[in-house]
């Protein structure tokens, strides 16, 4: 009997030997774990950027608020681009004949104010763009320098709405995505 009880006894102390390797093992699987899952949520987040976020409660030297200034220049990196749809179908002046031309145009902009703005007046819009179109005098118009001034006008008619309707930054350009004249 003596002998049985050595031989348990040396089961036993095999067995603890693995079963503290096992228990290592799984306190460094759920350790690792841990911090794989902490670093993930950290990035997620945006902390390992490399600019820091600015609250709105911190001031510069002037007094205002530098977290509007950086939210403003976040929302202004991103271009979105709105179409003036349908197409602007309309008559024009011509030698002698009457013309008509059908324009498609989109808006690019960076500011997403601008963006809600030339969605929410659309129709205010798209009436000054017509009255102005519809002004245009051929000759003028069938030129490429003539184009590029249609297009600075009308940058201007969209700036000049949006502002009257206290959005200060407006589109940045306007593009012609279809251009037909007869």
């Amino acid at each position: 009997m003596a002998d049985e009880d050595l031989e348990l006894d040396g089961e036993e102390v095999e067995e603890a030997p693995k079963s503290k390797k096992m228990m290592i093992i799984i306190i460094v699987g759920v350790v690792l774990l841990l911090i794989v899952g902490i670093a993930g949520g950290l990035f997620a987040t945006g902390f390992f950027d490399d600019e820091p976020e600015v609250t709105e409660t911190e001031q510069t030297a002037d007094g205002e608020k530098s977290g509007e200034a950086s939210k403003e220049e976040e929302v202004n990196l991103e271009v979105s681009y709105w179409p003036l749809e349908p197409a602007f179908v309309l008559n024009f002046e011509g030698k002698s004949k009457a013309r008509y031309m059908q324009i498609g145009l989109e808006a690019a902009m960076t500011n997403e104010k601008a963006y809600a703005g030339v969605k929410k007046h659309l129709p205010v819009i798209r009436n000054e763009i017509v009255l102005l179109l519809s002004g245009q005098k051929y000759e003028e118009i069938v030129t490429p320098e003539g184009k590029e001034q249609l297009r600075a006008e009308l940058i201007e008619v969209i700036n000049s709405i949006l502002k009257e309707r206290k959005i200060k930054k407006g589109i940045d350009n306007i593009y012609f995505t279809s251009f037909v004249m007869q």
